[in-house]
């Protein structure tokens, strides 16, 4: 079972030991923070976003209660009940085995239940195939692609819009 708490910057280290191999780091981050990731890296822009009254960090723990997951909640809309999702990451270790439709899942829970959200959406790049497929295995629909949105090695990668809506 995934649990959600407020991040908290002792979290850090954890997360960015996870984000080991530029290509992906950048699939994760499309060039927001420096490679190789850095505790000091998440927790600058943790400090940024308590400035965003629209955008806050969260934390996934495990059913030990250790760190296995984070995302970012931003763009919260009041007036059109929608909030945008990003930085998602679950450990490695647990990957491919139904942990990161967990956290979505709860995270959606979040969304709609607690924030009072009709729509979340997110947006991941068209060549990381796992987390397109965990996704949409969490509900989230393609609504629209962004093509050429990022490059990175000489390639250039298509976003894909994604959305859920509560019920």
């Amino acid at each position: 079972m995934i649990r959600l708490r407020p991040y908290k910057k002792s979290d850090s280290g954890i997360i960015s030991s996870w984000l080991t191999d530029e290509k992906g780091f950048m699939k994760w981050c499309a060039g927001m923070y420096t490679y190789p990731m850095t505790p000091q890296q998440l927790n600058d822009r943790y400090d940024e976003f308590c400035k965003d009254e629209n955008a806050w960090f969260m934390t996934a723990l495990d059913e030990s209660g250790k760190v296995c997951g984070h995302f970012i909640f931003r763009k919260a809309d009041c007036e059109n009940n929608s909030i945008h999702m990003g930085f998602i990451i679950i450990s490695p270790e647990m990957r491919g085995k139904g942990y990161g439709k967990q956290m979505l899942s709860q995270a959606l829970r979040y969304a709609f239940e607690i924030f009072g959200a009709k729509v979340v959406t997110l947006g991941v790049f068209a060549n990381n195939e796992s987390a397109l497929g965990c996704y949409k295995a969490a509900g989230f629909i393609p609504t629209d692609t962004e093509k050429d949105s990022f490059e990175f090695g000489g390639e250039k990668w298509d976003c894909i819009n994604m959305k859920a809506e509560r019920d």
